[in-house]
């Protein structure tokens, strides 16, 4: 530049004075200009050195922590290749971001960069790909965390093995379900993680939680027990089910699931989908959906969508001839002939999962049911206890008074001298009392007779664990409208495994809970005086007279108001436990708790 301004001006000298010589301060204006521009030049590049742009500068610190993440995958790798090491010399975990780290664009890049090398330490074999290398338990033993449900061992590594301890920490209590959020105010969600040494992860570490609680310390992680117990079959879906499979899972003390469903095709969608989405161990909780006849809209769904799937075994069960003369007994054909068969068909499906599967345990449900999340939990959790004590005769999953306003807590059970039928589990037991003189017709009015109840109870939960949105069918929707489609179904996530059941455990157990909550509870006239006590609070009890103002209390509180074979719907000693206004109700008489003032 410099050279050609110099020329330029030469000539431009020459041509002006005709041929004259160019005046020296001429010369030394341009040579002092050139200097300038280059020391500006040069200035420029010196800066450009020492402060990049600001994506220079995070790509420059995203491939210094590229590098440091190659070298630590690549001890990883080393310690791999050598198993008798693993165990006494632990590659160290990344540690988790902070706020030092660079901003979201660069943690973006490193996250990029650092899944291609994560896919290659899984073919490797790695812990995380199910390998079955587990880094040992951390160290570290303090701050167990807080004392909920959720706490408690999970393999977090995935290497099939529970040796990561997570719970809730922090100044603000426990949480709730890490699933649906992993911080809470001062609290968050926190593990002691396997091949570290640190007692918990930092605030942030875990922004979403997927990970199943596991039995205790070291147990097989859940898909694993299912993998390693049931190497055949029903861990995973895909391949159709067989009966020989099935057989198998009942002689592993499996509790079955039955679907009865006949032609309604569009509703059994809508069931199955809540089933499949409810969290389920596949291998304890085999499916089965029985068909009624042979409805071709309903064949061709069950065939295509469940059984080549492997998501359900599917048997049907034909029409018996006898139906009609049956229902001409009840002196109505055409109104009881449809309850006929569905008795003939329950009938048929215990025969065939208690008598031909083995089945110790079966839960039965319909084509037109919604499930809750938890709802293969809560039956997991009280098959014990029916078991167990000789005073239960069925679980359901159905509070026939589960309006949305009028239930509190979805982590309690109750027992009750009602059947509540509507998703239901009873035992191989049960079944051999009533094989022999099963019900013709009515088959849930059958469960109350006194005969057959011999006094015994039901576990019901106070939420709802199912929902029936059957609208039409053989009942012609009835009380849908005005009461079952206002019960509230679940939505919260109980592991019911982890929770203190002692007081439904026995009658003498209840007995002593409902008397004792009972006695501590305000005494009120009706919802009026509990209105005015405000929303919350302590527990009210309303006495009531069976015989002359039920009825009208029951309206009043929005209450079932009916009784088959004398008792009151989910009523337990004539108690019925509810909700009103946000705090527990109970109604109760004078028989029972004794000597209540």
């Amino acid at each position: 530049t410099f050279q050609r301004r110099r020329d330029r001006g030469e000539g431009r000298s020459a041509g002006v004075g005709g041929g004259g010589v160019v005046p020296w301060s001429w010369g030394v204006f341009s040579i002092a200009g050139a200097a300038v521009v280059a020391l500006l030049w040069v200035s420029m590049q010196l800066v450009a050195m020492v402060r990049r742009p600001p994506c220079e500068e995070l790509l420059d610190v995203a491939d210094r922590k590229v590098a440091e993440l190659q070298r630590r995958m690549r001890d990883m790798e080393a310690a791999l290749r050598r198993p008798a090491a693993v165990a006494a010399s632990t590659p160290e975990r990344l540690p988790a971001p902070t706020p030092a780290d660079p901003p979201a664009a660069d943690v973006v890049a490193l996250r990029g960069r650092a899944t291609a090398s994560a896919q290659g330490l899984a073919a490797l074999g790695a812990p995380g790909a199910g390998s079955g290398s587990c880094l040992p338990k951390s160290s570290r033993t303090e701050d167990d965390g807080y004392p909920d449900e959720y706490r408690g061992w999970f393999d977090v590594q995935g290497c099939g093995r529970c040796l990561d301890y997570c719970r809730w920490v922090g100044d603000s209590g426990s949480g709730g379900d890490p699933r649906e959020r992993t911080a809470e105010a001062d609290s968050w969600w926190s593990c002691r993680l396997a091949g570290t040494d640190a007692a918990k992860t930092p605030p942030g570490y875990f922004v979403t939680w997927k990970y199943a609680l596991c039995s205790g310390e070291g147990a097989l992680a859940p898909s694993q027990v299912a993998d390693e117990q049931h190497p055949a079959s029903l861990a995973k879906m895909g391949n159709p089910i067989t009966e020989d499979q099935l057989k198998a899972a009942a002689a592993n003390h499996a509790i079955g699931v039955v679907v009865l469903v006949c032609k309604r095709p569009m509703y059994l969608e809508r069931t199955m989908r809540s089933l499949v989405a409810a969290e389920r161990d596949l291998s304890k909780f085999p499916l089965v959906i029985s068909q009624d006849a042979h409805d071709p809209a309903m064949t061709r769904l069950v065939r295509d969508e469940y059984v080549a799937k492997g998501v359900a075994y599917h048997i049907n069960h034909e029409h018996e001839a006898n139906a009609e003369q049956i229902a001409k007994t009840f002196g109505q054909v055409k109104h009881t002939l449809g309850y006929v068969r569905i008795a003939q068909h329950f009938g048929w499906v215990m025969r065939t999962m208690f008598d031909r599967f083995g089945f110790e345990a079966v839960i039965f449900i319909e084509e037109d049911m919604e499930v809750a999340p938890d709802f293969f939990s809560y039956f997991g959790a009280t098959l014990p206890l029916l078991q167990k004590d000789k005073d239960l005769f069925c679980v359901s999953a159905w509070n026939d008074n589960g309006y949305g306003k009028m239930v509190l807590e979805p982590r309690r059970a109750y027992r009750t001298d009602f059947f509540p039928g509507l998703g239901w589990m009873m035992t191989k037991e049960m079944w051999a009392e009533v094989r022999d003189r099963w019900a013709v017709a009515y088959w849930d009015e059958f469960m109350r007779r006194p005969d057959v109840r011999k006094g015994r109870q039901c576990i019901r939960p106070d939420v709802s664990r199912s929902f029936t949105f059957g609208s039409q069918g053989t009942s012609s929707g009835q009380f849908f409208e005005q009461h079952l489609s206002k019960i509230k179904l679940n939505d919260i996530a109980v592991n019911w495994s982890t929770l203190d059941l002692s007081s439904i455990s026995s009658v003498a157990a209840f007995d002593a809970f409902l008397t004792a909550e009972i006695t501590a509870a305000r005494k009120v006239s009706g919802p009026e005086e509990i209105g005015a006590l405000g929303p919350g609070g302590d527990a009210v009890r309303v006495q009531y007279d069976d015989k002359s103002s039920y009825k009208s209390l029951a309206k009043r509180f929005s209450l079932m108001e009916d009784e088959k074979e004398g008792i009151r719907r989910m009523s337990y000693r004539g108690v019925i436990p509810f909700a009103w206004n946000g705090r527990r109700a109970y109604l109760y008489t004078e028989q029972w708790p004794p000597n209540l003032t």
